[in-house]
């Protein structure tokens, strides 16, 4: 069931879709101290619930998720006309989830852990998506009505 996870009036609101709901704690507090609004689903069809509010800047989509992977929700985000960019996240160490990922419309990919180091390279990631989704949609003429 997705929920209002932070309390952080942030600029960018990110949806962070993963089962693993304690890594979600840390996350939206970490990324809460960085200035994200961090909503959270726990499920592929949670998560394109709250996509469709149209709220939403970027997404963090986790690989493994239960009964599904992100690469099975992927596609259906990035289907959608003027989608917010995806940073995915995975804990395994397999290059070719990256790459598949990648090649099916994701902005970026992040390697999974529960370091500072990985909050770091996820806000870098995150703030690149967001300055990227910009740029592209200015160049095509489009006025952004979100994304930060």
């Amino acid at each position: 069931m997705p929920q209002q996870a932070s309390d952080t009036a942030g600029g960018t609101t990110v949806l962070y879709i993963d089962d693993d709901e304690a890594l979600g704690v840390l996350l939206r507090r970490n990324l809460g101290r960085r200035g994200f609004t961090v909503l959270s689903a726990f499920d592929g069809p949670s998560g394109l619930a709250l996509l469709a509010s149209g709220r939403i800047d970027v997404v963090i989509l986790d690989h493994y998720l239960l009964g599904e992977t992100g690469l099975d929700i992927l596609p259906q985000i990035v289907r959608q006309a003027n989608h917010p960019p995806v940073v995915y996240v995975t804990g395994s160490g397999e290059k070719s989830i990256a790459v598949e990922a990648l090649k099916r419309g994701a902005d970026d990919c992040v390697t999974k852990n529960v370091s500072s180091d990985f909050f770091d390279q996820l806000s870098v990631a995150l703030d690149h998506a967001v300055q990227a989704a910009r740029h592209r949609r200015e160049a095509a003429g489009e006025h952004p009505q979100r994304l930060g």
